[in-house]
Formats: C-alpha cells, sequence, structure tokens
C-alpha cells in the first residue's frame, strides 16, 4: 500500500521550538553518522539569509498516548543542524557570505528585525504518517539515492558570479575544444561535478601566481577575492590559452606513444602545463619533435622499475607524482624534473 504523505510548511522557529523541548530528533536509527563540513554549514546558512529555497525536509511524525506529537527526521538533518547550531552561537557568519555587513556576525549578534527574519525562514515540509521503522529506512535509502551532495566546485559555481569563475568555466570549454579527449583525463562523473572547471582554476592560479598546494579552501578564497576584480585577468587568460596551444602541438606525439600516455593524468598534465608555462616565459621551448623525443626516453624510464631504479630523476618524479601529488613540493619537483628533461640538462637539484 503507498505511503500517505502531508505537504506543508513551518518555519526554523517551529523547528527551533521542537528542539527545544525535545520533540524533533534528529538522529533516528537510520540517519547515517555523517557531518557537514564548515564550508557546507556556511553555505547553508547564507542560503537561509538571503531567503533563497531550500530543498524539502521529510518528517516522521509520530504522536503519542497523551497527544504530544515528535518528529523523526528522515531526510535534512544536516541543514537543520546547520541552523540549529548557527542558532546557538556555534559559528558565525561565513566572511565570505554574499551580505558583506553580516560576515562575522553570531546569531547574537544580529538586530532584531534579522533575528525574525531568520526565524521565519519557511521550509517545504514532507510530513510521513506513524509506520514501522524498516518503511522509513527505505524511504531515507531512496531519498538518498536520488539526490546528489553538491561538491566544492559546484558550490563556487552556484554561489559566485563574477570574474574569476566566468574565466574558469569558459576556459575549461576552451581546454576542452582544443585538446584531445582525455587530455587531460578528466571522468565523466567528474565533469558532471564540474571537476574539469576546479582543475582549470588551479592552472589558472598556477600561471599567476606560481606553484602552490591549492586546498579546497584556497580555492574558495581565490574565487573570493577575484569575485569582483581581477586585475591579471587579460595577461592569465593570454597565457593560460598560449600554453595550451603549445600543448595541443605536443598532443598527437604524447598520446601515440604508450610510454608518455601517462601525461595524460591530472598531476602528471599540472606538471607538464607548468614546464611548457616557464619555458615559453624564457623563450627556451624546443621544437615539438625534440621535446617529444626527450619526453618519450624519460617516461620510458619512469614507466619501468628497474630503469627508474638506477635514475635519480626517473625515481623522483615517479614518487613525486604517486603520493601527495598535489603537494607544492612534490608539484614544484615534477616541473623542475621535466624542464631539465626538456632542455637536455643536468639536474643539480642535489648541487
Amino acid at each position: 500500500m503507498a505511503t500517505t504523505r502531508r505537504l506543508t510548511t513551518q518555519s526554523i522557529a517551529w523547528f527551533w521550538d521542537l528542539y527545544k523541548r525535545s520533540l524533533l530528533q534528529l538522529d533516528p536509527p537510520y540517519q547515517r553518522r555523517s557531518v557537514w563540513s564548515q564550508p557546507y554549514k556556511d553555505y547553508f546558512i547564507d542560503t537561509v539569509l538571503l531567503g533563497y529555497p531550500a530543498p524539502a525536509i521529510f518528517l516522521y511524525e509520530d504522536i503519542q498516548d497523551d497527544g504530544t506529537t515528535e518528529y523523526s527526521v528522515v531526510d535534512g538533518k544536516q541543514r537543520l543542524s546547520a541552523v540549529i547550531e548557527f542558532l546557538e552561537g556555534a559559528f558565525p557568519v561565513s566572511e565570505s557570505a554574499t551580505v558583506e555587513r553580516l560576515r562575522g556576525a553570531y546569531f547574537s549578534d544580529l538586530t532584531s528585525d534579522e533575528k525574525r527574519d531568520f526565524y521565519r525562514y519557511q521550509f517545504s515540509i514532507e510530513q510521513l504518517p506513524s509506520t514501522d521503522e524498516g518503511t522509513l529506512s527505505n524511504i531515507f535509502d531512496r531519498i538518498n539515492k536520488n539526490v546528489a551532495r553538491l561538491t566544492r566546485q559546484e558550490l563556487r559555481h552556484a554561489k559566485y558570479s563574477g570574474q574569476f569563475v566566468g574565466a574558469t568555466e569558459r576556459l575549461a570549454e576552451y581546454l576542452e575544444e582544443e585538446l584531445a579527449k582525455d587530455f587531460p583525463r578528466v571522468a565523466t562523473q567528474s565533469r558532471r561535478q564540474m571537476k574539469d572547471v576546479e582543475f582549470v582554476a588551479q592552472l589558472l592560479l598556477l600561471t599567476e601566481n606560481g606553484v602552490a598546494s591549492q586546498s579546497q579552501d584556497d580555492l574558495d578564497a581565490a574565487y573570493s577575492a577575484k569575485e569582483e576584480e581581477w586585475e591579471r585577468q587579460s595577461e592569465v587568460e593570454q597565457e593560460f590559452r598560449d600554453t595550451i596551444q603549445a600543448l595541443k602541438g605536443l598532443q598527437e606525439g604524447i598520446l601515440a606513444n604508450p610510454d608518455t600516455k601517462r601525461l595524460r593524468n591530472q598531476a602528471d598534465f599540472y606538471s607538464l602545463y607548468g614546464t611548457v608555462l616557464e619555458l615559453q616565459r624564457d623563450n627556451e621551448l624546443p621544437k615539438p619533435s625534440t621535446v617529444i623525443e626527450r619526453l618519450t626516453a624519460f617516461m620510458v624510464k619512469v614507466g619501468s622499475e628497474d630503469s627508474r631504479s638506477g635514475d635519480k630523476d626517473g625515481r623522483r618524479y615517479y614518487d613525486a607524482a604517486r603520493s601527495a601529488s598535489n603537494d607544492a613540493a612534490q608539484r614544484r619537483d615534477r616541473i623542475r624534473i621535466l624542464k631539465n628533461v626538456i632542455l637536455a640538462k643536468q639536474d643539480q637539484g642535489d648541487a
């Protein structure tokens, strides 16, 4: 028999009242033990402060013998937990929030009108009748199989609309149009989650600022800092395009050879991009046939355990690409090695 659902709306004030009277169960047995990271909480509080809509919350309504009604959260725990923590003063409004005057403010710092507006925020509610726990667990699983959690890059896409986000998305399309498929390699699902755009953001920051680790928080900061104005935008974009064109001249030789195909991997592509970028700046990039010849000979060593065991650079490159590959030191090491390989120079790293 079909489960009867009741659609309604309820305010944050209603949930807050239930929570204070211990009538709101946020951790029923079928809930996962997942916890939102702070950026997700910050983003959701910003959504509420702006009055923007949020996904519906599913509640299980349990009416007791004495007439008391308790509610268990079937779906929406993380949203409600973020709201409750904010109300309790566990964290302030994010420093990257949309409304500048609210940045850094705790709920207690808000004006009376701002507090009332926050309490009045309405959630769409799907209320489920009293039913057995097995059915509720099944409902929970079905909801979560059909709702994908947004990646940090998808959140940036939703939050920002300025100079940097526009450039990253436009240049991600440019890279895809100019270079062969899977150069660099980005899985189909990762593209849906905008990981290709995130990778281009890292390449743009490499172009502008040099090698860095660029954590998710670092990327958030870059998007925020370049939202309204990006002083070097034209220069960086042009240098990015020039580097992609240089890589386009190398891709046929790279992708045709099994030994150099590993350069499709994002860590290796980042290294190759950084190498070509620096060599072009110094007007030292050899002709494509020379680059391919030297890269191929080196990648043969990298790909063979026996060969790299007797080759210092091959061993270093392999190790730097395998573990902590996004670490700044590892990235610098790989770029330095590739530059020396392409220029046929003896590595002076231990000198």
